[in-house]
Protein backbone atom coordinates (compact mmCIF):
# COMPACT_ATOMS: atom_id res chain seq x y z
CA UNK A 1 0.00 0.00 0.00
CA UNK A 2 1.69 3.41 -1.30
CA UNK A 3 1.42 5.98 1.45
CA UNK A 4 0.40 9.16 -0.75
CA UNK A 5 1.26 11.49 2.68
CA UNK A 6 4.15 13.13 1.23
CA UNK A 7 2.54 13.87 -2.11
CA UNK A 8 -0.63 15.23 0.37
CA UNK A 9 2.08 17.55 2.47
CA UNK A 10 3.71 18.95 -0.46
CA UNK A 11 0.27 20.05 -2.10
CA UNK A 12 0.30 22.54 0.69
CA UNK A 13 3.95 24.39 -0.58
CA UNK A 14 2.24 24.95 -4.01
CA UNK A 15 1.30 28.50 -4.43
CA UNK A 16 -1.77 29.21 -4.57
CA UNK A 17 -3.51 31.34 -7.71
CA UNK A 18 -4.21 34.99 -8.05
CA UNK A 19 -7.15 36.18 -7.35
CA UNK A 20 -7.67 38.56 -10.38
CA UNK A 21 -11.12 40.05 -8.44
CA UNK A 22 -8.88 40.59 -5.22
CA UNK A 23 -6.20 42.42 -6.98
CA UNK A 24 -8.68 44.70 -8.78
CA UNK A 25 -10.09 45.59 -5.95
CA UNK A 26 -7.06 46.52 -4.14
CA UNK A 27 -6.22 48.97 -7.11
CA UNK A 28 -9.73 50.56 -6.66
CA UNK A 29 -8.84 51.13 -3.24
CA UNK A 30 -5.94 52.57 -4.00
CA UNK A 31 -6.78 55.26 -6.48
CA UNK A 32 -10.04 56.04 -4.26
CA UNK A 33 -7.78 56.83 -1.91
CA UNK A 34 -5.31 59.18 -4.15
CA UNK A 35 -8.16 60.76 -5.50
CA UNK A 36 -9.31 61.55 -1.85
CA UNK A 37 -5.93 62.55 -1.15
CA UNK A 38 -6.05 64.96 -4.10
CA UNK A 39 -9.10 66.72 -3.34
CA UNK A 40 -8.38 67.47 0.09
CA UNK A 41 -5.05 69.16 -1.05
CA UNK A 42 -6.62 71.03 -3.28
CA UNK A 43 -9.34 72.09 -1.43
CA UNK A 44 -6.72 73.23 1.58
CA UNK A 45 -4.89 75.04 -0.97
CA UNK A 46 -8.13 76.58 -2.42
CA UNK A 47 -9.10 77.82 1.09
CA UNK A 48 -5.55 79.33 1.48
CA UNK A 49 -5.51 80.83 -2.34
CA UNK A 50 -9.36 82.40 -1.38
CA UNK A 51 -7.95 83.93 2.09
CA UNK A 52 -5.79 86.01 0.64
CA UNK A 53 -7.70 86.64 -2.56
CA UNK A 54 -8.44 90.69 -3.04
CA UNK A 55 -9.46 91.73 -6.38
CA UNK A 56 -8.17 94.87 -8.02
CA UNK A 57 -11.07 96.79 -7.20
CA UNK A 58 -9.95 96.11 -3.63
CA UNK A 59 -6.50 95.75 -3.83
CA UNK A 60 -5.30 98.84 -6.12
CA UNK A 61 -5.48 102.65 -5.44
CA UNK A 62 -8.96 103.98 -5.93
CA UNK A 63 -8.86 107.49 -7.43
CA UNK A 64 -11.44 109.98 -5.31
CA UNK A 65 -11.68 113.67 -6.91
CA UNK A 66 -9.40 114.71 -4.50
CA UNK A 67 -6.68 112.15 -5.64
CA UNK A 68 -7.04 112.89 -8.83
CA UNK A 69 -6.12 116.57 -9.01
CA UNK A 70 -3.39 115.95 -6.88
CA UNK A 71 -2.32 113.56 -9.35
CA UNK A 72 -2.84 116.14 -12.33
CA UNK A 73 -1.18 119.17 -9.57
CA UNK A 74 1.98 116.70 -9.08
CA UNK A 75 2.51 114.92 -12.15
CA UNK A 76 1.80 111.53 -10.87
CA UNK A 77 4.25 112.09 -7.80
CA UNK A 78 1.45 111.18 -5.64
CA UNK A 79 3.74 110.46 -2.72
CA UNK A 80 1.51 107.17 -1.50
CA UNK A 81 2.96 105.39 0.99
CA UNK A 82 1.98 102.01 2.10
CA UNK A 83 2.59 99.65 5.80
CA UNK A 84 1.98 95.73 6.37
CA UNK A 85 -0.35 95.73 8.85
CA UNK A 86 1.02 93.39 11.90
CA UNK A 87 -2.86 92.77 13.45
CA UNK A 88 -4.98 92.01 10.42
CA UNK A 89 -7.47 90.41 12.12
CA UNK A 90 -10.14 91.97 14.70
CA UNK A 91 -9.71 89.13 16.73
CA UNK A 92 -7.32 86.18 16.42
CA UNK A 93 -9.29 83.44 17.47
CA UNK A 94 -12.72 84.46 15.58
CA UNK A 95 -11.18 86.61 12.97
CA UNK A 96 -14.80 87.95 12.03
CA UNK A 97 -13.15 90.69 9.67
CA UNK A 98 -9.66 91.21 8.47
CA UNK A 99 -7.88 94.32 6.74
CA UNK A 100 -5.41 94.72 4.37
CA UNK A 101 -3.74 97.18 1.56
CA UNK A 102 -3.00 99.88 3.49
CA UNK A 103 -2.50 103.24 1.57
CA UNK A 104 -1.80 106.76 2.62
CA UNK A 105 -1.01 109.59 0.83
CA UNK A 106 0.24 112.42 3.59
CA UNK A 107 0.00 115.15 0.67
CA UNK A 108 -4.11 115.42 0.96
CA UNK A 109 -4.24 113.54 4.57
CA UNK A 110 -5.89 110.49 3.15
CA UNK A 111 -6.27 106.76 4.36
CA UNK A 112 -7.20 103.97 2.00
CA UNK A 113 -7.68 100.38 3.57
CA UNK A 114 -9.43 97.37 2.63
CA UNK A 115 -12.02 94.99 4.72
CA UNK A 116 -13.09 91.70 4.34
CA UNK A 117 -15.53 89.43 6.44
CA UNK A 118 -16.81 85.82 6.13
CA UNK A 119 -20.77 85.68 5.73
CA UNK A 120 -20.73 83.48 8.86
CA UNK A 121 -19.72 86.45 10.74
CA UNK A 122 -23.48 87.31 10.89
CA UNK A 123 -23.73 84.48 13.10
CA UNK A 124 -21.89 86.07 15.80
CA UNK A 125 -23.11 89.59 15.30
CA UNK A 126 -26.97 88.57 15.05
CA UNK A 127 -26.50 86.66 18.04
CA UNK A 128 -24.80 89.79 20.02
CA UNK A 129 -27.61 91.99 18.79
CA UNK A 130 -30.61 89.51 18.94
CA UNK A 131 -31.25 90.19 15.02
CA UNK A 132 -31.53 88.70 11.41
CA UNK A 133 -29.04 90.77 9.33
CA UNK A 134 -27.99 90.13 6.17
CA UNK A 135 -24.58 90.07 5.08
CA UNK A 136 -25.25 91.74 1.71
CA UNK A 137 -27.14 94.81 2.51
CA UNK A 138 -24.97 97.65 1.28
CA UNK A 139 -25.82 99.32 5.28
CA UNK A 140 -24.94 96.83 7.22
CA UNK A 141 -21.73 98.26 8.11
CA UNK A 142 -20.36 101.52 8.83
CA UNK A 143 -17.05 102.79 9.55
CA UNK A 144 -14.76 105.18 11.15
CA UNK A 145 -11.16 105.95 12.04
CA UNK A 146 -9.88 106.34 15.23
CA UNK A 147 -5.75 107.63 16.53
CA UNK A 148 -4.37 107.52 19.70
CA UNK A 149 -5.28 110.94 20.96
CA UNK A 150 -8.99 110.27 20.65
CA UNK A 151 -9.57 112.14 17.23
CA UNK A 152 -12.18 110.58 15.05
CA UNK A 153 -12.00 110.76 11.19
CA UNK A 154 -15.46 110.35 9.67
CA UNK A 155 -15.35 112.15 6.47
CA UNK A 156 -15.23 108.40 4.28
CA UNK A 157 -15.38 109.80 0.73
CA UNK A 158 -15.67 106.40 -1.10
CA UNK A 159 -16.72 103.18 -0.39
CA UNK A 160 -16.96 100.11 -3.06
CA UNK A 161 -18.22 96.65 -2.29
CA UNK A 162 -17.43 93.51 -3.96
CA UNK A 163 -18.01 89.81 -3.04
CA UNK A 164 -16.60 86.08 -3.55
CA UNK A 165 -18.21 82.79 -2.58
CA UNK A 166 -18.35 83.32 1.02
CA UNK A 167 -16.75 86.55 1.50
CA UNK A 168 -17.93 89.78 1.42
CA UNK A 169 -15.37 93.12 1.01
CA UNK A 170 -14.92 96.99 1.34
CA UNK A 171 -13.02 99.27 -0.35
CA UNK A 172 -12.78 102.37 2.35
CA UNK A 173 -11.55 105.84 1.48
CA UNK A 174 -10.77 108.36 4.25
CA UNK A 175 -9.97 112.10 3.77
CA UNK A 176 -9.15 114.23 6.48
CA UNK A 177 -6.79 112.43 8.18
CA UNK A 178 -3.99 114.26 10.24
CA UNK A 179 -0.63 112.40 9.06
CA UNK A 180 1.42 114.98 9.36
CA UNK A 181 0.47 117.11 12.84
CA UNK A 182 3.66 118.28 14.12
CA UNK A 183 4.27 116.57 17.68
CA UNK A 184 0.60 115.42 17.92
CA UNK A 185 0.95 113.05 14.65
CA UNK A 186 -1.00 109.96 15.24
CA UNK A 187 0.82 107.03 16.09
CA UNK A 188 -1.39 104.79 15.69
CA UNK A 189 -4.97 104.51 13.91
CA UNK A 190 -7.72 101.68 14.01
CA UNK A 191 -10.59 101.19 11.78
CA UNK A 192 -13.53 101.10 13.77
CA UNK A 193 -16.50 98.48 12.52
CA UNK A 194 -20.25 99.67 13.74
CA UNK A 195 -23.53 97.48 12.71
CA UNK A 196 -26.28 98.96 11.27
CA UNK A 197 -29.32 99.96 13.90
CA UNK A 198 -25.95 99.77 16.76
CA UNK A 199 -23.47 102.93 15.94
CA UNK A 200 -23.20 103.71 19.82
CA UNK A 201 -20.40 101.29 19.81
CA UNK A 202 -17.91 99.68 17.73
CA UNK A 203 -18.57 96.27 17.26
CA UNK A 204 -15.27 95.76 16.02
CA UNK A 205 -11.44 97.36 15.70
CA UNK A 206 -8.22 96.66 13.66
CA UNK A 207 -5.47 98.61 14.04
CA UNK A 208 -4.46 99.39 10.49
CA UNK A 209 -1.50 102.49 10.73
CA UNK A 210 1.57 102.64 13.39
CA UNK A 211 3.91 105.21 13.56
CA UNK A 212 5.71 104.90 16.65
CA UNK A 213 8.72 104.00 18.41
CA UNK A 214 7.86 100.34 18.47
CA UNK A 215 6.68 100.13 14.78
CA UNK A 216 6.99 102.75 12.03
CA UNK A 217 8.28 100.79 8.74
CA UNK A 218 6.56 102.52 5.60
CA UNK A 219 7.28 101.19 1.75
CA UNK A 220 6.65 103.61 -1.08
CA UNK A 221 3.47 102.66 -2.86
CA UNK A 222 4.53 102.32 -6.88
CA UNK A 223 1.03 103.03 -9.27
CA UNK A 224 0.80 100.53 -11.91
CA UNK A 225 -0.40 100.98 -15.09
CA UNK A 226 -4.05 99.91 -14.13
CA UNK A 227 -3.61 102.71 -11.73
CA UNK A 228 -4.70 106.16 -13.26
CA UNK A 229 -7.04 108.64 -13.13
Amino acid sequence: MEDNGYERYSDYNEPEEDNPRGGAFVLIVKILIAIVCVAVIGLIAFRMILRTHWSDGMKNIAFTERLTEYYKKTDGDIGAKTQKLRAEYDDPKLGNFFAGNLIVIPGIDEVQISLRFNVSALQDINAKYGEELSADDPDLLSFRLYDNYGREYTDLVYCESDSLLMYRFRKLVFDGVDLDRGEEYPEWIRLEIFVKGHTDKPYSKILIYENNEDYSTFTDYALSDKERP
